[in-house]
Parts: C-alpha cells; structure tokens; sequence
C-alpha cells in the first residue's frame, strides 16, 4: 500500500479566502467599544461620597441647581463654573437619588469633575 504525501487539512470554505474587516464591521468594533467606555465611565461616576457634583438643567433662567440641592436637604459647598451646576453636601444615604427625584439632571462624585468646576481667575 503506497501513502501518497500529507495535504494538511483546509476547509472548503477558507481555501482562496482573505479576512478583511469592512466598514460594517469597523463600525460595529467602534460602536462595542463606545459602549464599554461608556458603562466604564458610568461604574467610575457612581457617587460614593457625600460630596457631590450636581448638573441642573441650564435652559432655566432661575439658578434650579441651589433650589434642587436645598429641596433634597443638602448644603452648597462650592458654585461651578456655570450657574447650574454645583457641588453639594449630605451625609444622607439616598441624596444622590433625591437629587436626581427634584431635578438634577446629573448627579455625579466630586473627584472625578472638581478641577472642571473652578472658575478662570484671569
């Protein structure tokens, strides 16, 4: 019986075959990783403290960002940069939620955002 040369194994399929990835694709990977950035960054903001950073809406001529934090019973501890938004203060457990039930349209921890909210002294 004479054994003819071994032919390593390739599916049908992948003979001929280039993998490329089209601009459907690359807009899938783009889209995938948008998402996880943003449930990274979304996981990171989640307020821990009892410092918080938070964001009225700034289409209202009526500075809300104080009425909402004095509503959800917390303390001013320092305006931002823009009249609507603000950090607060609560040793309460659910103040981010009260905030965010009066108004707020974000609600975030302070580390993350505190060098944004300072005024330009210049």
């Amino acid at each position: 019986m004479r054994f003819s040369k071994a032919v390593p194994f390739r599916p049908a399929s992948c003979v001929g075959v280039r993998l490329s990835v089209t601009k459907k694709g690359w807009l899938v990977i783009a889209a995938n990783a948008a998402l996880a950035a943003v449930v990274l960054l979304m996981a990171l903001a989640v307020p821990r403290s009892p410092y918080l950073i938070v964001v009225a809406p700034p289409w209202h001529s009526d500075s809300p960002v104080l009425r909402i934090i004095a509503e959800a019973d917390g303390t001013i501890v320092e305006n931002g940069r823009f009249d609507w938004i603000a950090i607060a203060h609560s040793n309460q457990s659910e103040f981010a939620s009260r905030l965010m039930k009066r108004g707020a349209l974000l609600v975030i921890d302070h580390a993350l955002a505190a060098g944004c909210l300072r005024r330009n002294s210049t």
